[in-house]
C-alpha cells in the first residue's frame, strides 16, 4: 500500500493524480447539484476551486489538440446536434462524441492514471532513471487512455439523446444559456433547449466573457473558430428596445 501511495505522488503518477483529484471534486459536486443539496453553493464552491477551469482546460486539450472540433453541436458527447458536412476526426472514430465530454476526460484521466501506476509499478525494480521512465510512461498513459475510454463509453451512449440539425443556420437566432464556468473568444460551450431537450454547443463571443448560467444568443457561425458567436441576451433585447 505504502509503495502504491509512493508511485501515485511520485512523477509522472502524479500528474493524473491531481487531475484525479480535480475530477472527483467536480463529479461530487455534479452529485450534490443533482440531488438538489444545496446545488447554488455547490457551484460556487466548484468555481472557487477552480475544478470546473481545470476539467474543461483538459477537455480543451482533448477536443481541441487532438482534432479539428466537429461544428458546435455536433459533439453528440452531450447530446449536440450532429450537422452534416465535417471529417472525421479521432475523437469521433474512437466513439468518444457519445456521451459529454466531461465524461471522457473523466475517463480517460482515470485510465491514465491505473496505467501509469501499473507501468511505474513493473519498471520500479529495473535499473533505469525514473526520470527518463516517466517522460515516456506519461504520454504513452495519455494515448493508451483513449481507445480504453472508447471502450468504456459505449455502454453509456445510449442513455444520451442525439437530436439533428441540417445546417448551422438552424440554430442561429436561438438562446442559450453558457454552462462552462465562462465563455470566451477561445473556449466556451452553452445549452440550447431544443424540442425537450438540451443541446450543447461551442460558442465564442468577442467582447467582455460570459459567466456560466448567463443567456446569449447565437448570432452567426464562425468557419475560422468552428463556434457559433453569440451576444449578450441583455445586450440584444436592449438595442431592439431602443429601435
Amino acid at each position: 500500500m505504502g509503495n502504491l501511495v509512493a508511485i501515485a505522488l511520485a512523477f509522472p503518477t502524479v500528474v493524473w493524480t491531481v487531475l484525479l483529484g480535480v475530477v472527483l471534486i467536480y463529479w461530487l459536486f455534479v452529485v450534490l447539484g443533482a440531488v438538489h443539496l444545496g446545488s447554488g453553493h455547490a457551484d460556487g464552491a466548484l468555481d472557487g476551486l477552480d475544478a470546473d477551469g481545470a476539467v474543461e482546460g483538459a477537455a480543451k486539450g482533448a477536443a481541441e489538440g487532438l482534432h479539428s472540433e466537429a461544428p458546435a453541436g455536433a459533439d453528440g458527447a452531450d447530446g449536440g446536434a450532429d450537422v452534416e458536412g465535417h471529417e472525421p476526426s479521432i475523437l469521433a472514430s474512437l466513439k468518444l462524441r457519445s456521451v459529454p465530454v466531461t465524461v471522457v476526460v473523466s475517463l480517460i484521466v482515470i485510465f491514465a492514471w491505473m496505467l501509469s501506476t501499473m507501468a511505474m509499478q513493473a519498471c520500479g525494480s529495473l535499473p533505469l532513471n525514473r526520470f527518463v521512465v516517466g517522460a515516456i510512461v506519461l504520454p504513452i498513459s495519455a494515448l493508451l487512455a483513449l481507445p480504453l475510454a472508447s471502450i468504456a463509453v459505449r455502454p453509456l451512449a445510449r442513455f444520451f439523446a442525439h437530436t439533428q440539425a441540417r445546417t448551422h443556420q438552424d440554430l442561429v437566432g436561438k438562446t442559450c444559456q453558457v454552462r462552462t464556468g465562462s465563455a470566451d473568444g477561445r473556449f466556451g460551450e452553452a445549452t440550447i433547449t431544443e424540442r425537450g431537450s438540451d443541446l450543447v454547443v461551442r460558442v465564442r463571443i468577442d467582447g467582455q466573457a460570459l459567466k456560466r448560467g448567463q443567456d446569449a444568443i447565437i448570432t452567426g457561425w464562425d468557419h475560422e473558430r468552428d463556434a457559433f458567436t453569440v451576444e449578450p441576451l441583455d445586450e440584444v433585447m436592449g438595442r431592439k428596445e431602443k429601435a
